[in-house]
């Protein structure tokens, strides 16, 4: 694994370990268990020294599906998205929480994109961090933190993904549509229910990989369909 920058002094001993349990709104920084203490911040770290280079119009903020541009998505990222001077630091494993953290820990120093693309919650439902109607809050929260800090960015709010598992799915909607009642001006929600769910409620499964969470290639392909003009219309 690459080591990246970190902050003079090193990382604060108690961020390399788990975080205590807390709020959707409440910042924590990430732990990875299955890899070493370090892993979670050095990517953090790496991707604020990335930010930090400036030349950022589109900021993708997110989890893993997110993550995934760089991955199943890169082809559609480079043809699309990088002309528009976008990246991507979304983490994998991030939920609300972490994603409040980093805001909090220098994720846009040195930019100043005119668009956030975020999505994120889902990994709020799969470690059972927060009700829905909190997890929605979490997500509120994101969005006027981003606000406080780059009052000029408009937001590009994307729903959580349909999921296989029927009862996690069911949790995605609601939060959607919690999320969707009532934005501030400067955000765009965008629904892609309908883009990765068919009219029988289950997803689509060609868009997914094999464990109906991730994003194949074809789901980038149909993100990338339904978000880019409105991102573009954003970008005017």
């Amino acid at each position: 694994m690459a080591v990246h920058a970190q902050p003079a002094g090193g990382f604060d001993p108690k961020t390399l370990a788990q975080a205590p349990q807390g709020k959707p709104w409440e910042p924590a920084w990430g732990f990875w268990a299955q890899a070493t203490p370090e892993s979670w911040q050095q990517t953090h770290w790496g991707f604020v020294n990335q930010a930090k280079k400036g030349g950022v119009d589109v900021l993708f903020l997110g989890d893993s599906i997110t993550k995934g541009w760089a991955g199943a998505g890169k082809e559609v990222w480079a043809q699309h998205y990088q002309p528009l001077k976008a990246l991507n630091i979304g983490i994998g494993g991030d939920t609300t929480r972490q994603t409040l953290w980093r805001l909090e820990n220098q994720a846009m120093e040195g930019i100043q994109p005119k668009v956030v693309v975020l999505m994120i919650g889902v990994n709020n439902i799969f470690t059972a961090t927060g009700t829905d109607e909190e997890i929605a809050q979490g997500i509120a929260e994101i969005i006027k933190q981003i606000h406080a800090k780059r009052p000029a960015a408009k937001v590009l709010l994307t729903s959580v993904l349909p999921l296989g598992n029927a009862g996690q799915s069911a949790r995605a909607a609601k939060i959607n549509r919690l999320v969707a009642a009532k934005q501030p001006s400067f955000v765009r929600f965008l629904d892609l229910t309908g883009t990765f769910q068919g009219a029988d409620g289950k997803v689509v499964a060609e868009l997914y990989t094999a464990d109906l969470v991730h994003l194949a290639k074809p789901g980038y392909e149909a993100w990338d369909k339904a978000m880019r003009p409105v991102l573009i219309a954003m970008l005017r």
